[in-house]
């Protein structure tokens, strides 16, 4: 049990550290990673860290990753995902592929001793996507560039904002 300004809260899971995990209203697990969240956060140490993104790597495949590295034979297309404020890359002629790893992305609670989960995936740690307005300067943004220029998501894996969907790079 871990406590807020508002009264008790009950963790959801455990780091390995030893810190209690509570859940976000709207995190954005997805829903193969869910099955592996226990396990994923026992095996993250916290070491004071105010913000975490850590991936977790397991012995044996534990979902599906969205996140695909693409070539020139790819079909891309840039559309708005639901609650975000630019444009994703998705590709369109390929399918989610198996992976043994699980990311998350934790932020301290500022008040108090816990973690908030943010998100949690199947798959490799992403760089940021280019519009994001939590870059801070240049070597990120070419890092998020270059990283995007050559993965995508898999179209379907996450609801779009209908209307749109383009083909031309916003970035």
């Amino acid at each position: 049990m871990c406590t807020r300004k508002e009264g008790p809260v009950k963790a959801d899971w455990i780091l390995g550290s030893n810190e209690p995990v509570v859940d976000r209203h709207k995190s954005h697990i997805h829903e193969d990673a869910a099955r592996f969240l226990a396990p994923t956060l026992y095996r993250v140490e916290s070491k004071g860290r105010p913000f975490i993104v850590e991936t977790v790597e397991f012995d044996s495949t534990v979902g599906k990753s969205v996140c695909v590295e693409t070539t020139d034979a790819d079909e891309i297309v840039y559309a708005q995902r639901q609650g975000r404020r630019g444009l994703s890359r998705f590709v369109k002629n390929r399918e989610a592929e198996p992976t043994d790893a699980v990311t998350v992305v934790l932020k301290k609670d500022s008040r108090e001793d816990y973690y908030v989960l943010i998100a949690a995936w199947c798959g490799a740690t992403a760089e940021k996507e280019p519009w994001d307005p939590n870059i801070r300067d240049p070597d990120e943004l070419f890092r998020a560039q270059d990283f995007w220029a050559s993965h995508a998501l898999i179209w379907g894996s996450e609801p779009i904002v209908p209307g749109t969907e383009t083909a031309v790079c916003p970035w």
